[in-house]
């Protein structure tokens, strides 16, 4: 009878501590997955800091650093640790971005630079991909493809940019000036992009 009544006693116990053990996990906090942390260089004051305001409300992406210049950028990397990925505008000013994405990739290996640029070039486009970027994606895109391009490394999008028709007129690049400084209206040139049209609706 006694060892009835023990064993009884230990078999409550066990159920007892298991129900514990499962309350215990159940109100628990889940841990979210760490945020992608992606830095943007753009010379446009109003584009690049719309574009990271907008970035930051997709969920797991993180915009916390965005530069004028790739030379801001590298200054930054010789002293942070890199982000996972790097948005970087081609034609700036007196600077080109093909030109930073070796001295980048060589501070941070492991950042994924992605070429963000208005008109498709192929050349340009060559050029990134042996200077080590890992995508050549236009301003004129939409922003879910950005989104898409930022979160999954082998987005199909990040190839070769597919030329996106619009009901307003986009000059091709054979049209276009070499020299970023000749766009017409620069200080809001952007405003005409697909990009960020419902953002600045």
């Amino acid at each position: 009878m006694t060892n009835n009544l023990n064993a009884m006693e230990a078999k409550t116990n066990t159920n007892d501590n298991t129900t514990a053990t499962r309350i215990t996990a159940a109100f628990e906090p889940t841990t979210a997955p760490t945020p992608i942390k992606v830095w943007l260089v753009d010379d446009d004051d109003s584009y690049r800091t719309l574009l990271a305001e907008f970035l930051v409300t997709q969920q797991g992406i993180d915009c916390p650093r965005h530069f004028d210049s790739p030379d801001a950028a590298l200054s930054a990397l010789a002293s942070k640790t890199g982000p996972d990925v790097l948005l970087l505008d081609i034609q700036m000013r007196d600077r080109n971005g093909l030109d930073a994405i070796r001295p980048i990739k060589s501070l941070a290996r492991s950042t994924r630079v992605l070429m963000l640029t208005t008109f498709y070039d192929g050349g340009s486009h060559s050029r990134a991909m042996e200077e080590g970027a890992s995508g050549f994606l236009l301003k004129s895109a939409e922003l879910k493809q950005l989104v898409e391009g930022i979160r999954k490394p082998d987005a199909p999008g990040l190839g070769r940019p597919k030329r996106r028709r619009t009901g307003s007129p986009v000059q091709t690049a054979a049209q276009v000036p070499s020299s970023h400084t000749s766009r017409p209206g620069h200080s809001k040139w952007w405003r005409r992009l697909p990009l960020l049209n419902d953002l600045l609706r």
